[in-house]
Parts: structure tokens; C-alpha cells; sequence
């Protein structure tokens, strides 16, 4: 039992330093305001750290306050001393075990979403029975699974701290904390059930028709990358999703009330059934653009690249209405977004994909796939610049069918092109985009009569 609990007690690896060395992991020279004077200093982060079991709590505290100095962390016995403490204050971070007397750890994350949307939440604990993960996942940004190793968790704090620090607005992380499910395209809902439930059908097929729903691909993704489900290394795409989970466990993931389609959020059939068309063309025309070794990276980032309009259009009511009307007077869904959020639905749909755990390349292509100039690269198409072209491609045949979009017609920026060098491929990407979006239409089964 020794053993085990100091595998559990987060003991620090011999590669750390020491914290009496005089070294800050952040030193930037001290800048001065207009006055002359040093600016006031940031509020220190503020971290929770939710166990019933005593000897855990304390090998947290000893850990955490020896490593970190300069986070102000709370430690709680159970869920009710923690909720007595986030009455005190909001926290940045909250970190609670899942099995304990009285309150879970999913009951208490979930009012701390209804209070502070905005703090990221943070399960870790022990063995699971499948039916509290699943109830968990609503409320969890992360999964940590007991023994853990020590700088797993202290990474997914510090990036969760950092990616706080590169928002200038907190807007979005309340937008993106609140949120409680991606609503899912009805039709391909039903399809996706009942193809789950006849054995006779693959994993291959199964994966092609999640594949066109980018709020059941992203809660896939969200799943299989968590720890929780013994993964060891970063999954990708849907089919590698569906081979890690299952068939049994990810009917049970689509028939849960996290996959379920609500359609009280504010997301109207009409926007989901939208985005799911676009991203669907706009993932088939960017894995083209690129080379074979990136296809699947950029596919999938390609089917994610508009989950965030989903999370705005189930937030506050009227939000989404007003960016609609800004839409209509300024021509531009990105401008329209700015001037009613003050960021667009790009950054809220990384920041999202982030807080899940989905692999960087995906989240740093959903973030830059209107501003692909933002990416480091050479010649050649970027993840983001494959989405940014392959977007305007799909919009642009979806307008002009039964024809091929025009080259000169495209809402694309010509200095960027020319950068990249491939300017002089639009002709041909444009008959590619036809040919692509006439192969969809064809695929779609058609209403009996």
C-alpha cells in the first residue's frame, strides 16, 4: 500500500529544480507605465484541489505550494468545503477527485460551471465505472487518471494558465465555459444510431458518416484523447477514435445526453445542418490541397474548423441573432463577429478544442484558418491555409453549382497566395471543388416518396 500511495502523492522527479534556487521559470524585464513606476503586479493564479483521501491533499499542498510559489492554491476535503471556498472567489483552476461522500466530483464541477463558466475543471481520480465518465464529461475540460504521473497534471494546469493569459478578452472563456453540449445535426444523428446498432456494419463506415458532423467528431475526439481511456499517444481522426473506444462504448457516448441533439440552446436545425455541410465539403477539398503525410491532420481540423459558430449560437439568447443582423450590413461573418463579441468564432472554436486536449496542429489550424499569414511556414500550403482556401472553395461550389467556382471570384487574399506560391493552382483547385461537392451530392441518400 506504501507503494501505491506514492505513486498517487505526485512526488516530484529528479529532473525538477529547486525551488530555493533563486530562478523564476518567467523572467522578463520589468517594464514602467507612463508614471515612472512599476506596473501593479498580476493577481496570482488561483488553483482548487478537491480529495476526501487526507494523504493525497497533503502530498498536493506539498507538492504544488514547494513547485509553485507564485499560484495561490486552496485545498478541500470534499465538495462541500469546496464550493465554501469558491463563494470566497472564483478560481482559475479546479482540480477535484471524482468518488467522494456526499458530493462527486461531476456534481460539484457542475455548479461550478453554472457559477464561474469560465474556470477550467480538471477530474483527477482513480477507477471509473463507465457511467460516471460519461456523466463527468459534460462538466470536465481534462481527465486525470490515479497514479498520476506529477508533471502531466502540473503541464495541464500550466497550459490552462497560459491559455488565460493569451486571451485579452475573458469573453471567450466564459462563452466556451458555459457551454454544455455541441448540438448535432439531426438527421446524421439518427443514421449514426441506427447504424451503430447493426453489427453488420464497419468501423470504416461508421467513421465516414461521424466524419460529417463536426460536434460528434470533436466529442470523439475530446473522449479518446482523454487518459481516462488508457490512450498513449494523440488520436487524430475519427477512425482511430472508434478503433481505440469501440463500437459498445462509443454507441454509448452517441446516446448519452452530451452527444444528444438539444435544439433549446439558441442553435437553430437550419445553422447545425449549415455547418455541417460546409465543414463536410471544406475537409474533402483541403485534404487534396496538401501532401499526403498531412491529409488527415488537416481533414480533421478541416471538419472542426466551425465548431465555434456552434458554441456561440448556443450562448447568451439574442447573440446569435445580433451577429446575424451585423453579418447582413457589413458583408462579413468574421467583422460581424468582432464588433458584437469582440473575437470570432475561430478563436472561440480553438480555444474549445484546446481545453479538450485535441492535438495542437488541430488547434492551432481551427485558430488561424481565417488568418493563415499568422502561421510560421514556407512555401506551400500551412494546415490554416489549406482550410482558409479549401473554405472559400467550398462556399464558393456550393453558390455556383452545377459550375466550377471562378478563380478571379474567390475572397481570397492574392498577396498571401502569392507568398505561399500557389496562386497559380486556383484554376485547378476551383475544378476540384465542383468535382468534390457534385461527389457529396450524389452520396446523399435521398427522401423516399
Amino acid at each position: 500500500m506504501a507503494e501505491k500511495e506514492s505513486e498517487i502523492r505526485l512526488k516530484p522527479t529528479d529532473s525538477e529544480a529547486d525551488p530555493d534556487d533563486g530562478r523564476s521559470a518567467f523572467s522578463a524585464p520589468v517594464r514602467l507605465n507612463p508614471t515612472g513606476t512599476p506596473p501593479p503586479d498580476p493577481p496570482m493564479p488561483r488553483i482548487l484541489f478537491v480529495d476526501d483521501e487526507p494523504m493525497i491533499l497533503n502530498s498536493l499542498r506539498l507538492r504544488f505550494s514547494r513547485r509553485h510559489p507564485d499560484w495561490d492554491c486552496s485545498f478541500a476535503a470534499d465538495g462541500l468545503e469546496a464550493l465554501e471556498r469558491v463563494d470566497e472567489g472564483a478560481f482559475d483552476v479546479v482540480v477535484t477527485d471524482m468518488r467522494m461522500p456526499g458530493m462527486d466530483g461531476a456534481t460539484l464541477l457542475g455548479i461550478i460551471r453554472e457559477r464561474h463558466p469560465q474556470t477550467f475543471r480538471v477530474v483527477l481520480s482513480g477507477q471509473m465505472s463507465r457511467d460516471a465518465q460519461l456523466r463527468a464529461l459534460p462538466v470536465t475540460h481534462r481527465f486525470h487518471a490515479k497514479p498520476c504521473v506529477p508533471a502531466d497534471l502540473e503541464q495541464t494546469i500550466e497550459q490552462a494558465l497560459d491559455l488565460s493569459r493569451q486571451l485579452d478578452d475573458q469573453a471567450i472563456a466564459r462563452v466556451v465555459g458555459g457551454l454544455q453540449r455541441l448540438p448535432a445535426a439531426p438527421k446524421l444523428y439518427a443514421r449514426i444510431t441506427r447504424m451503430m446498432a447493426d453489427h453488420r456494419v464497419g468501423l470504416n463506415q461508421i467513421a465516414r458518416t461521424v466524419d460529417q458532423d463536426p460536434a460528434m467528431a470533436a466529442r470523439l475526439l475530446h473522449v479518446a484523447n482523454s487518459a481516462f481511456f488508457g490512450v498513449r499517444r494523440q488520436i487524430r481522426t475519427s477512425l482511430e477514435a472508434l478503433n481505440w473506444l469501440g463500437v459498445d462504448l462509443t454507441r454509448k457516448l452517441v446516446l448519452s445526453s452530451e452527444l444528444a441533439v438539444t435544439f433549446g440552446s439558441g442553435a437553430s436545425v437550419r445553422l447545425i445542418e449549415e455547418v455541417q455541410l460546409h465543414a463536410t465539403l471544406t475537409a474533402r477539398i483541403a485534404s487534396r490541397l496538401v501532401p499526403a503525410r498531412s491529409a488527415r491532420v488537416v481533414s480533421t481540423a478541416a471538419l472542426l474548423h466551425e465548431v465555434g459558430r456552434l458554441v456561440i449560437a448556443g450562448g447568451e439568447p439574442g447573440v446569435f441573432e445580433e451577429i446575424q443582423e451585423a453579418e447582413r450590413s457589413l458583408g462579413d461573418l468574421c467583422a460581424a463577429e468582432r464588433s458584437v463579441l469582440g473575437f470570432t468564432h475561430a478563436e472561440v472554436g480553438a480555444y474549445l478544442l484546446n481545453l479538450w486536449g485535441l492535438p495542437l496542429d488541430i488547434v492551432e489550424a481551427v485558430a488561424n484558418h481565417h488568418s493563415p499569414s499568422a502561421t510560421k511556414g514556407g512555401q506551400g500550403l500551412s494546415h490554416a491555409g489549406a482550410i482558409y482556401v479549401a473554405s472559400e472553395l467550398a462556399v464558393e461550389a456550393r453558390q455556383r453549382s452545377p459550375y466550377a467556382p471562378d478563380p478571379r471570384k474567390l475572397r481570397l487574399d492574392p498577396q498571401w497566395l502569392r507568398s505561399v506560391g500557389v496562386e497559380l493552382k486556383l484554376h485547378e483547385w476551383c475544378l476540384l471543388a465542383n468535382h468534390q461537392h457534385g461527389l457529396m451530392a450524389t452520396a446523399e441518400p435521398r427522401p423516399r416518396a
